[in-house]
């Protein structure tokens, strides 16, 4: 999978193919804008959030496990006071404490604390594949499948036994549970708890005094209670639930208290504006990220992933006429969520209207942040080479605009550069728009139909063309 990351202020993670997440990764040099790696220094805080967090999602998996995993292996440390690289007494070696891996070059485990977390997130994820029990099937996004495997990634051995053989206790001291624990504590879901997943002592077969292998006498689990989903497979768009007390809004991703807009109220309906962001302070050792959200009543700031769950609330509580199944329900949330589109006055949307020539202007303005200074969206449109008039000069803003006319608006706009082959019945070379239809088409912003037409005449919709625009801004 291909790392791809767009820097705007601080690093956004954007929309890259991930199966549950949304969010694409970042490699090392992204990250370095947290700080330089040095060798024998341990990067701060926020960089190795980062890093753990890219490298997550990188291999699908739920940051907060990632996360947790390394916070209980080593503490995020790379090297010790004196610049060593830490290798504990049984071999494991690093952040990751990676033992008995002699596929990886040991050197590189020792020296490069990049190399180091991505072979421990490769590992966690071979355990994810390997033969050990599953609870609520195969998904990565939830949290609670990745109990089995993250013992595995310390051992299948009897004092990792989820219960005590003898009392049928919790066994707190079993590696997976203090991982759990502190994925609980750092992404502060105290107050929630984990599905219950019904262990019995009879699923765990071992002789507590020896170190051979737990035999497991289970291999699927059906938990009772909500499953936890990683907050990271919220996207912009979704909207969100505050959850676990009073979260702050704050002006920033993270600070203090003079940051803190208003708190709000448990179960607070939010949409996200964007992807998430790590927090403004390098010494911070928050181990969540922050979200950039809307209130309904428009109100804008920033949220802690950690006291957010993604809402199923229907779509109906944006546009009256905008159903949840919608096929572009997310692009319209998400442009509406920034003020790119809007709705009427009665509360709808109208997805099936025709949309103008001025419309679209209006709309990429805004997404682009132009200033209008007294001049019409158009006009600045125009100004700035995004669209042209006819023969005479005309901008025509209110007639309809077409699937033509917005491919070469959206490849001026966002000067879209790579092309496509393309052999659409009705598009030909000599026509205006064909370069830009091969470019749009190139970035994924939108296809012909069945019958291998672009129509390139004919008008676009409201619907259409926030699912235009929100692709193209995402790509």
């Amino acid at each position: 999978m291909k790392k791809m990351v767009q820097a705007a202020g601080m690093l956004s993670f954007l929309a890259g193919g991930l199966s549950f997440s949304g969010q694409a990764s970042a490699d090392a040099a992204a990250c370095a804008q947290y700080g330089s790696i040095q060798p024998g220094v341990n990067p701060s805080f926020q960089h190795i959030n980062c890093l753990l967090t890219a490298e997550a999602l990188e291999q699908d998996i739920p940051p907060e496990v990632v996360k947790a995993v390394a916070m209980e292996e080593n503490a995020w440390k790379q090297f010790d006071e004196n610049g060593d690289p830490i290798v504990s007494d049984d071999g494991g070696i690093g952040l990751m404490q990676l033992t008995n891996q002699a596929a990886f070059d040991q050197e590189r485990l020792k020296t490069d604390i990049v190399y180091n977390i991505e072979k421990g997130v490769t590992v966690l994820d071979e355990k994810f594949k390997s033969n050990v029990p599953k609870i609520a099937g195969d998904r990565r996004d939830v949290i609670e499948n990745w109990y089995f495997p993250v013992m595995a990634y310390n051992g299948i051995k009897p004092v990792n036994s989820p219960l005590k053989q003898e009392t049928g206790e919790v066994n707190v001291e079993a590696y997976q549970e203090k991982v759990f624990a502190e994925i609980k504590a750092s992404s502060f879901i105290n107050d929630r708890s984990f599905a219950d997943f019904g262990f019995q002592t009879s699923d765990f077969q071992y002789d507590p005094d020896k170190t051979d292998n737990i035999v497991f006498k289970k291999m699927s689990y059906t938990p009772t209670g909500s499953l936890t989903q990683t907050t990271y497979s919220l996207q912009k768009g979704d909207q969100a639930v505050t959850v676990n007390n009073t979260p702050a809004l704050r002006s920033v991703p993270g600070g203090g208290a003079e940051e803190i807009l208003e708190e709000l109220a448990e179960g607070t309906l939010l949409t996200l504006t964007g992807p998430f962001q790590f927090d403004q302070n390098p010494n911070s050792t928050r181990q969540f990220v922050w979200y950039p959200v809307k209130t309904a009543d428009g109100k804008t700031g920033f949220v802690s992933s950690a006291y957010l769950q993604k809402s199923d609330k229907p779509a109906a509580s944006l546009f009256k006429d905008v159903s949840a199944n919608y096929r572009f329900y997310n692009d319209i949330a998400a442009l509406s969520s920034q003020d790119i589109i809007g709705g009427y006055k009665d509360g709808t949307f109208k997805p099936g209207k025709q949309v103008t020539r001025g419309e679209a202007a209006s709309m990429v303005v805004r997404a682009l942040g132009l200033p209008i200074n007294g001049m019409k969206p158009i006009e600045v449109a125009k100004k700035h080479g995004i669209i042209n008039g006819d023969r005479n000069g005309r901008l025509a803003e209110g007639e309809p605009v077409t699937r033509a006319q917005v491919a070469i608006i959206l490849t001026n706009a966002f000067q879209l550069k790579e092309s496509a082959p393309i052999s659409f019945t009705d598009v030909h070379e000599r026509m205006a728009a064909y370069d830009s239809i091969r470019r749009i088409v190139a970035a994924k912003i939108t296809y012909g139909d069945e019958n291998n037409k672009f129509n390139p005449d004919r008008p676009v919709t409201r619907g259409e063309i926030a699912a235009f625009l929100n692709r193209t801004l995402e790509r």
